[in-house]
């Protein structure tokens, strides 16, 4: 199973997304869809987000936070969620997909680190996609330095 890499989770249209079969998307919330911290989403993750209900493309956030930061997100936006997920587990993403009604091949993961995000959504037998994150910066050129032996010859881009 290929990973699929992003430059930006907003590049995963609901065209996009459907031709491939997907009904939903479980996405890590820091540094994936908001910088660690934000209460909300900026303005292209608010977009993508309403294309993807728009396009009954269900959404739900996973994410190892607590859930205080992960509800202080995700209620003022409706959005589903699981907060510590135990992740790189994929238990948290299998319970995600039973919550959201779907099944693992209608399901992608989506996140910016390797280790935890993509190896969770690949121990549940989800397709997964690496984006970019939100905030890049000595941290985020560190940790890809060291996750590229293990995503070489895996991934492709979008």
């Amino acid at each position: 199973m290929n990973i699929l890499m992003a430059s930006d989770i907003c590049d995963l249209t609901p065209a996009w997304l459907k031709e491939r079969g997907v009904r939903a998307v479980l996405a890590d919330l820091d540094n994936t869809l908001a910088g660690y911290r934000a209460n909300e989403p900026d303005a292209a993750v608010a977009l993508w987000m309403a294309a993807l209900k728009e396009a009954g493309i269900a959404l739900m956030i996973v994410s190892n936070a607590k859930e205080e930061r992960v509800a202080a997100f995700c209620a003022p936006l409706g959005l589903p969620y699981l907060a510590r997920a135990g992740k790189p587990g994929g238990r948290g993403m299998l319970e995600a997909v039973k919550r959201l009604r779907m099944s693992a091949a209608e399901t992608v993961m989506v996140g910016d680190q390797y280790f935890t995000d993509i190896r969770a959504g690949r121990k549940a037998g989800l397709r997964t996609v690496l984006v970019n994150p939100r905030i890049k910066g000595f941290w985020f050129t560190l940790r890809r330095l060291y996750e590229t032996p293990f995503i070489a010859g895996k991934a492709e881009k979008l």
